[in-house]
């Protein structure tokens, strides 16, 4: 019995033992009981991958397998519209699309309106491996495109094939052949491996827990915790450098390397060259401190702080049901796009008929905002309907665009033109030298068409301001369509940004660098042979004896852009009363932009002119002359 009771005792005991290690292990696994800082930290911060699903693009992909396997037509109608205090202009276009199933040719046009009236159309067609666009009014015989193949047209169109580097001479093009020949299982390898060595090399006292912070996340106040990690130069130095270390001793990383990199010098080498590098060269003073603040499962923030007055603060918020937002706030760098207190907002709502993109993006230091909306629409009865909206306040001026794209299945079969080396200018088969001069005449032709169809729709572009916002309204635009045919919101938002922040930094540039001249002497700041024919090739186009009147419109345009920006005045001259002239106009020569303007609208477009050009003593252009016949 004895021996019964202790059987019973000692099974109870086992039971009782394994009943508190699963209670243990339960605690330990699913709460953050028993868990280190350094635990808590990377556990929390990996919620970050909530980041990755957000902005994922399953619902695009779903559009773009159905654009793949059928045949289809489309329509779009786009807008640009720029409203000041005077008034609002608009430029409308329209959009047609294509695609054959059977042939696997892709067809799409965008063309420029003027009420009904078509002014401009660009056509793109993708046939076999050929990409092509076509425009009457610049190259009328054939279309202009090249064969997908990038390490070609890198080859043909970088300087001398070759990128320069510190350890020897980076063939680019084996570079973009290499790096799409990386298997998934060595980005796995690379990932894996690395990942674990940046943890390694962090000292555990380097992760903390703060006292309780108050947070106001979307409108709420938040009492929580933190788990941060301070790292200074040296830890970053050794860092750097224990995964170099790994890389030379680890073979599938060399062989990665080396498939990259082939026939550029021993990849060991140029490893030890680095890590001898950091090894001996003292490091900038860096204090790096990223703090990561679980409120709930389904709500995190993430704050990364440095010592030159950084901030940047990442809200990831899933809390909603069929709602996911994150919030960017971005504050104290000094970076040329990006100016001192940016915050952006992306939120993606899935509903049963569509999935909604919103986008709000403000900078607390200028004022401007920007304002993505995108709705994808499910496929329904073989037809989806996708729209995209994106407006810029900037000061006392709106710029938005907006488009509408309507795609269906076709109802009979798709005809688009095949493509070939016979029927289109395809650029790789033509060598480097023939193309430059094909593309001046394209350029000349360019010059020549666009501003004259601007100007037809009555658009004043030659102030600066106008310039930088029918800029951005274009450049809007054109993410206004990707995002309406399925591109990630990210790209869009930060394409948008880019483009226009770039736009205004050069128009700002070129403000500041204008010099004023006197029209008479134009021999301040010389210009190389190249410099001065290319400024000179501007005009030389227009000189002769029957130009209609629109081509003279788009020359006075031309010098009075060129007057404003280049630094280098040219005088316009007119001879005879048939032109009337502005009040005070300078016979010997008139650089003022408002007279030039205001001439443009006295030259009648039906009539013919003849155009003279005059050069200086370092033979650059300074003087036009302008006479009806």
């Amino acid at each position: 019995m004895k021996k019964k009771t202790g059987l019973l005792i000692a099974i109870i005991a086992i039971i009782a033992l394994l009943i508190i290690v699963g209670i243990i292990t339960f605690i330990y696994l699913m709460t953050d009981v028993f868990k280190t800082n350094e635990q808590l930290f990377w556990k929390y911060i990996s919620n970050s991958s909530q980041l990755a699903k957000m902005l994922s693009v399953d619902d695009v992909n779903s559009q773009k397998t159905w654009k793949d396997t059928h045949s289809y037509t489309a329509k779009g109608d786009l807008t640009i519209a720029v409203t000041k205090e005077t008034g609002t202009q608009e430029i409308k276009l329209g959009t047609t699309a294509k695609h054959s199933q059977n042939t696997g040719r892709t067809y799409a046009d965008v063309t420029l309106y003027k009420e009904e009236a078509e002014q401009l159309k660009v056509s793109y067609i993708n046939s076999n491996d050929i990409y092509a666009l076509y425009c009457k009014d610049i190259y009328e015989p054939y279309y202009i495109g090249f064969r997908n193949n990038v390490e070609e047209l890198v080859e043909k169109f970088s300087p001398s094939g070759d990128t320069v580097t510190d350890f020897s001479n980076f063939n680019l093009v084996k570079i973009l052949k290499a790096l799409k020949e990386i298997t998934l299982e060595e980005k796995k390898h690379l990932s894996d491996t690395y990942s674990n060595i940046i943890i390694e090399n962090i000292l555990e006292e380097k992760y903390t827990k703060t006292d309780k912070t108050s947070l106001y996340i979307n409108n709420r106040n938040y009492e929580t915790v933190g788990y941060q990690l301070q790292l200074n130069q040296e830890d970053l130095r050794q860092i750097m450098i224990s995964i170099l270390t790994k890389a030379k001793e680890d073979d599938k990383t060399i062989d990665i390397m080396n498939k990259v990199f082939v026939n550029e010098g021993d990849i060991n080498n140029i490893i030890e060259q680095l890590i001898n590098r950091l090894q001996q060269q003292s490091m900038k003073e860096m204090n790096l401190t990223i703090c990561v603040y679980n409120i709930n499962k389904k709500l995190t923030r993430i704050q990364i702080n440095d010592n030159q007055g950084v901030e940047l603060i990442l809200d990831i918020d899933n809390s909603k049901e069929n709602k996911e937002k994150v919030t960017l706030r971005v504050k104290g760098t000094k970076d040329v796009i990006i100016t001192n207190d940016i915050q952006m907002e992306i939120e993606k709502q899935m509903l049963d008929s569509m999935i909604i993109y919103t986008t709000n993006i403000s900078d607390n230091q200028s004022g401007d905002q920007l304002t993505m909306n995108t709705s994808l629409g499910n496929i329904v009865d073989d037809k989806m309907e996708n729209n995209s909206k994106i407006t810029i306040l900037n000061n006392d001026t709106t710029i938005e665009t907006s488009y509408y794209n309507t795609i269906q299945v076709a109802t009979e079969e798709v005809d688009i033109e095949e493509l070939a080396d016979t029927s289109a200018v395809v650029i790789n088969n033509y060598p480097r030298e023939q193309l430059q001069e094909f593309f001046k005449g394209i350029e000349k032709k360019i010059e020549q068409v666009i501003p004259d169809k601007i100007e037809q729709l009555n658009i004043k572009m030659a102030e600066t301001q106008n310039r930088r916002y029918y800029f951005q309204g274009i450049a809007a635009s054109i993410f206004t369509v990707m995002n309406a045919n399925g591109a990630p919101q990210a790209i869009g938002t930060i394409g948008t940004m880019i483009m226009t922040a770039v736009n205004g930094t050069m128009l700002d540039i070129q403000e500041n660098n204008q010099i004023t001249t006197n029209p008479s002497d134009n021999t301040l700041n010389l210009m190389t042979e190249q410099e001065k024919q290319l400024f000179n090739q501007k005009y030389e186009m227009y000189g002769r004896e029957e130009v209609n009147g629109t081509i003279v419109k788009t020359l006075i345009s031309n010098i009075a852009n060129s007057n404003m920006n280049s630094g280098r005045v040219v005088s316009l001259k007119i001879i005879g009363d048939k032109i009337k002239k502005p009040d005070d106009w300078n016979e010997k020569g008139e650089v003022d932009n408002t007279k030039l303007l205001q001439l443009s609208n006295e030259i009648q477009m039906a009539n013919k002119y003849t155009v003279s050009i005059e050069y200086n003593e370092e033979g650059i252009v300074n003087i036009i002359t302008i006479m009806e016949k």
